[in-house]
C-alpha cells in the first residue's frame, strides 16, 4: 500500500471514530449480539489501523528492499503477530468472551446454512454473468477484458510465486493458508467483530454494513468495487447469523481464487476454456444451492416444530 493510501485510510479511520464517538444511539434489538457489544468504537478502529500500519512499515523500512527474499517471511510473522496482538488487545480492553464477537457454537450448523445459501448464490450470479459476457461478446472483445481482469498479479500470487521458487511446491501450503484461513479470519474479526458492532449501535444495519464495507475497501488499498460488494454481503451474512463464521467462508473463498488463477497459468487467459469453466461451474453452483435450500427449509422447518412431551409412566 503506498504512502498516501495508507494515510488516508488513517485519516478516514479517525473522521469515522470521532462522528460515531459524538453521534446518538439507536441501540439494536434487546438481547441481540450487537446490544451485547459495548466496547469502544476506537477499539475497532485500533484494529483495524494496526495491520496495516505493521505491514507498510515492515515493507517501507529502508533496510528492507522489496525483492530481498527475507522480506516475505517477515511480513507474514508481522501479520500473524498483530493478528494475536489485536486478540490479547480485544480481551484485555472489553473483558468479554470471544462469543460477544460472533464465534458462539449454538446453532452453528443453521447459521452456516443460513451463510452458505447466500454466498452460493452470489458466486453462481457472478460465474453465469461472466459465462454470458465470454458467450455474447466478440473473441477479440473477451480477450481483451480477460487481459484486463487478470492484468495484475495479487498478494497471494506474489507469495506463491516466492515460495515455490524459494523451497518447491510443498511450501505452497504457506501462503495459502495464510490468505485462505488467516487472512480471512482476521480481517473479519477486524471489520465485521469489532468495527460493525459499535457502529451498529448507534445506526442502522445498512449505514453499518456500508461503512465497515468502505473501510475495507479502503484498508485493502485496490478501491474496487468487489471488495465493497463483498464485504457488504459479509456485514449481512453478520447481521443475520450473528455469526462472523459465514463471513469468514466468503472471505476465504474469494481468496481461493487468486490460488485457482497461480495454478490455472496461461488457461486463464483462454476465452474457450473460461467460457466452458463458467459454464460448468455456474451448472454445479445451481446443483448444490438447490439441495442447500431444501435441506434448510427442511431443519429450519424441523427447528420450529413443538417436540411432543417424554412420557415418564
Amino acid at each position: 500500500m503506498a504512502w498516501w493510501k495508507l494515510s488516508f485510510f488513517l485519516l478516514v479511520l479517525l473522521g469515522v471514530g470521532f462522528v460515531f464517538s459524538f453521534r446518538r444511539g439507536s441501540d439494536p434489538d434487546r438481547g441481540t449480539l450487537f446490544d451485547r457489544q459495548r466496547w469502544s468504537i476506537w477499539i475497532g478502529l485500533f484494529g483495524a489501523a494496526l495491520p496495516k500500519s505493521v505491514s507498510a512499515i515492515v515493507l517501507w523500512t529502508p533496510w528492507i528492499f522489496q525483492s530481498h527474499p527475507i522480506v516475505v517471511p517477515i511480513y507474514l510473522l508481522a501479520e500473524f503477530s498483530v493478528f494475536v496482538a489485536v486478540l490479547l488487545f480485544y480481551r484485555h480492553m472489553t473483558a468479554q468472551p470471544l462469543a460477544d464477537l460472533g464465534f458462539s457454537s449454538e446453532r452453528l450448523g443453521m447459521r452456516l446454512l443460513f451463510g452458505l445459501r447466500w454466498i452460493l448464490a452470489a458466486f453462481l450470479v457472478i460465474y453465469a454473468t461472466f459465462y454470458f459476457l465470454l458467450r455474447f461478446q466478440t473473441l477479440e472483445v473477451s480477450q481483451a477484458w480477460l487481459l484486463r481482469l487478470y492484468r495484475n498479479q495479487d498478494v497471494i500470487t506474489g507469495l506463491m510465486h516466492f515460495f515455490e521458487k524459494m523451497w518447491g511446491l510443498p511450501s505452497l501450503a504457506i501462503p495459502i493458508l495464510f490468505m485462505v484461513v488467516l487472512r480471512p479470519f482476521s480481517e473479519e474479526m477486524i471489520f465485521r467483530g469489532l468495527l460493525y458492532g459499535p457502529i451498529r449501535r448507534k445506526s442502522d444495519p445498512v449505514m453499518a454494513a456500508l461503512i465497515t464495507s468502505f473501510l475495507y475497501m479502503l484498508a485493502d488499498g485496490s478501491y474496487t468495487g468487489h471488495h465493497l460488494l463483498s464485504g457488504v454481503l459479509a456485514a449481512y451474512l453478520y447481521e443475520q447469523t450473528e455469526s462472523l463464521f459465514p463471513g469468514m467462508i466468503l472471505h476465504g473463498l474469494i481468496n481461493l481464487g487468486s490460488v485457482v488463477y497461480y495454478f490455472g497459468g496461461k488457461d486463464m487467459m483462454s476465452v474457450v476454456v473460461r467460457k466452458t469453466e463458467a459454464g460448468w461451474i455456474a451448472l454445479l453452483l445451481t446443483v448444490v444451492l438447490v439441495g442447500l435450500e431444501v435441506l434448510y427449509r427442511v431443519l429450519l422447518k424441523r427447528s420450529r416444530t413443538p417436540q411432543a412431551p417424554v412420557s415418564t409412566s
